[in-house]
């Protein structure tokens, strides 16, 4: 890979709201026509200890929260709901930047899950039906066969909520934004919830 151009200087405004660097960042990226702006890595920890890290979609950012939504008997649901800390990686690499949290995953509110649902479109809410997300697949045959029962047995009606589909929120204890500087002269800083209040370290690269 060539030299780093240049991911723009990090200013941070106030320490006391850590994560609106992070909202400034998603809404330039999707300005920039950046495809799955809001994606992230999210890393879990399992029954032995072992990380697990996979890809979703970030859709809530409030205060000092994350969240997203998902199967509650998927792989990352169990493993949250075993143990609540969880890591997240968002990665940006036309506008050279990146954002790392860490944190604690909750539960979210099925009022906030059930709002999140009915502002899916129709096919998406067929498929939370349609997929035992993490369970074994004979062949992919099963999957359109699934969505077309659902999809049949929904049809003139709305398509409720499953009950086994939620989302978490993730309160944020730690954030590092880091951006791509020319001579690989990265710049990073860490904002560390220290408290009631956060301290911010700027880092070497």
């Amino acid at each position: 890979m060539g030299d780093y151009r240049d991911g723009g200087e990090i200013s941070i405004e106030d320490p006391g709201k850590p994560l609106s660097l992070l909202v400034k960042w998603i809404n330039e990226a999707k300005e920039s026509g950046v495809v799955e702006p809001n994606a992230m890595s999210l890393a879990t920890v399992d029954s032995s200890g072992a990380p697990r890290g996979r890809m979703v979609l970030l859709k809530f950012l409030e205060g000092e929260e994350i969240g997203f939504f998902t199967n509650l008997e998927s792989d990352k649901a169990v493993e949250i709901l075993d143990c609540g800390s969880v890591a997240a990686t968002m990665w940006w690499p036309q506008m050279e930047r990146q954002g790392r949290m860490e944190g604690t995953a909750y539960q979210m509110d099925r009022s906030q899950v059930q709002d999140y649902h009915l502002s899916r479109a129709r096919n998406s809410r067929i498929a939370a039906w349609a997929s035992d997300q993490s369970s074994q697949m004979e062949s992919k045959d099963d999957l359109s066969r699934r969505f077309a029962e659902f999809e049949s047995k929904f049809d003139g009606e709305e398509v409720p909520l499953p009950p086994y589909w939620g989302g978490f929120r993730i309160t944020v204890n730690r954030v590092e934004y880091w951006s791509g500087r020319p001579n690989r002269l990265h710049e990073r800083i860490a904002l560390e919830r220290d408290g009631d209040s956060w301290s911010q370290r700027r880092l070497y690269p």
